[in-house]
């Protein structure tokens, strides 16, 4: 056996049978990443793998494997930070998600700022956002997007709650008076305006002419067209008395802040040197495309007795019955289908 196969040979070996810490890693990196501290925490505490002799006594780790729980304070206190500014995106309190990047994570919001290297076994961090996540992590196409929430925000007439699910009874006493006092309200809309008056509309329809004077600034032709047509959309949200109940409502739904949240998180994250989106989703989507290519070549897969113990095929979604097909030839399409390769689907296979 030559060097490269056996070099192959002891990666596919590491897949075949991850390290404990290896898959507590990938645990702790998606909860971090999607901002879950508490639980991050309880799992990082929890999950640390001990290693014990015969008669039951702690014994030192194997050279190689970390003493820490996997999570430092400088990172709890990074997550919580970033959690603090999802949760303002999520409630609709744009300016304060704003005032908190500018002061914990400027890098996101302005082009002065150095991004930190990454290692240089990584593919090219532009290659990585263009291929992996539909956003942008431009601190001018941010700002835009931002602000083009707080707009949507201000135009809306029907509070929109946001449920953080605290954990805690202080949490919730914390949650409850930022409900109380600006969930579902952006910040430049002015107090005193009622939703439905001249004064009101009038500002709205300035913020709007700001936000086109914003994306004339864009540098790529391509991306001030976009623009031009996301805020010709949004402006339409003025025509209507009730917005919630136009055909633009989808821009007044909670889907649309999570869409900005997402792609404020990833922005700090790869600001911060680490990967926009987490391991374990990045696995998943490799998986996906993986599978679909195997599909689309249509490669025959071996039988069951020949693959690797711990190795199973994706669960085969049921294929509906066409009735114009002869039942001879349709048994043999069924009979061929089988054996190709299916897709990927992350529900059937969790449940199955």
């Amino acid at each position: 056996m030559s060097a490269k196969t056996q070099k192959k040979a002891s990666l596919n070996a590491q897949f075949m049978n991850p390290k404990a810490q290896q898959l507590r890693y990938l645990v702790l990196d998606y909860l971090s990443h999607n901002c879950y501290t508490r639980t991050a925490k309880a799992f990082a505490r929890d999950s640390i793998v001990r290693h014990l002799d015969a008669d039951g006594d702690e014994v030192p780790r194997p050279e190689g494997e970390g003493d820490s729980f996997g999570i430092t304070d400088d990172e709890l206190k990074q997550i919580e930070l970033r959690r603090d500014v999802q949760t303002s995106i999520l409630s609709g309190r744009v300016d304060d998600a704003t005032n908190a990047l500018n002061t914990h994570f400027p890098a996101v919001l302005s082009d002065g700022h150095a991004t930190p290297e990454r290692p240089k076994s990584s593919s090219s961090s532009h290659d990585i956002i263009d291929s992996i996540i539909p956003l942008s992590v431009e601190p001018a196409h941010l700002y835009l997007n931002l602000r083009i929430l707080a707009f949507v925000e201000a135009a809306r007439t029907i509070p929109l709650n946001y449920a953080s699910g605290p954990t805690t009874a202080e949490s919730a006493v914390e949650d409850s008076a930022l409900s109380d006092i600006s969930n579902g309200v952006a910040n430049i809309r002015e107090p005193d305006l009622i939703p439905d008056s001249d004064a009101h509309l009038e500002r709205l329809f300035q913020h709007a002419c700001e936000l086109y004077d914003c994306s004339q600034l864009l540098k790529d032709p391509a991306d001030r067209a976009a623009y031009h047509k996301e805020l010709a959309s949004i402006s339409s949200l003025l025509a209507y008395k009730v917005p919630e109940k136009s055909p633009m409502a989808s821009y007044l739904s909670q889907n649309r802040r999570e869409q900005v949240a997402d792609e404020v998180n990833s922005a700090i994250l790869y600001r911060a040197g680490l990967s926009p989106i987490s391991y374990l989703e990045l696995y998943v989507r490799y998986t996906g495309v993986l599978w679909q290519y195997l599909n689309d070549l249509r490669i025959k897969m071996p039988p069951a007795a020949g693959m690797p113990p711990g190795v199973r095929i994706p669960v085969r979604r049921p294929v509906t019955s066409n009735a114009t097909v002869p039942p001879t030839k349709a048994q043999a399409t069924d009979k061929d289908n089988s054996e190709i390769a299916p897709l990927f689907d992350l529900r059937s296979f969790l449940s199955s």
